[in-house]
């Protein structure tokens, strides 16, 4: 549940890990984790016309006298609760869409992200967003122009990977593989003396206390 990924435990772990890589880098790393990156409509849409021939099928074959009018509305009505209800229903979404699809909004949404919370607004450019969208189950990552120069796109999608394969196990994995990243980064920009924090440490999150099963 998203309640479960997003508990008091996975806020403080999230916490631990940006100030950890801060303590030793001069990145200044931005979490925000978001319920969902698109609105999947399709999947609403698919799911309502499917129940919608069923239902009708289902009242033109049995052996039992529905009048017209039932036949002429009940369908709809039933297709339109079953695409309505999808929206309680991530996995569904997950299925009903290409993988390549999910991963472009999700990337979309976290460019329009990293500008939005001013990621881009490091004295040295050194911002890194580290973007969690939930009905994907996928990280992107965001680097800003000096980071990104030193640390390699091979890196960051290697490390987009390890985070994304940890959400399965909840929040405090996904903090705990993030944390992990401190050396590296360490290692790409280290930290200076008189190194500021620029950017907010709390976790920016739109996800509800009380998000469906996933």
């Amino acid at each position: 549940m998203g309640a479960r990924f997003l508990d008091d435990e996975a806020h403080a772990a999230f916490k631990t890990a940006v100030e950890d890589i801060e303590s030793v880098s001069a990145v200044e790393v931005v979490v925000a984790l978001r319920r969902r990156s698109a609105g999947y409509l399709h999947a609403n849409l698919i799911v309502g016309v499917v129940v919608v021939f069923a239902a009708l099928a289902v009242m033109l074959f049995v052996d039992y006298p529905f009048s017209l009018l039932a036949i002429l509305i009940e369908p709809f009505l039933v297709g339109a609760l079953a695409g309505g209800l999808v929206e309680l229903l991530p996995l569904v979404k997950r299925v009903l869409t290409p993988p390549g699809v999910r991963r472009r909004h999700v990337e979309h949404a976290a460019r329009a992200t990293f500008v939005d919370r001013g990621v881009h607004n490091t004295t040295d450019r050194s911002g890194l967003l580290v973007y969690i969208s939930w009905v994907e189950q996928q990280v992107a990552l965001v680097a800003d122009s000096t980071l990104a120069k030193e640390w390699t796109g091979e890196a960051l999608r290697e490390a987009e990977g390890t985070l994304t394969s940890a959400m399965s196990r909840g929040g405090v994995a996904v903090a705990r593989e993030l944390a992990r990243l401190g050396d590296a980064l360490a290692a790409t920009m280290p930290r200076r003396a008189g190194d500021l924090n620029e950017l907010p440490d709390a976790l920016d999150s739109d996800l509800a206390r009380r998000s469906p099963s996933a």
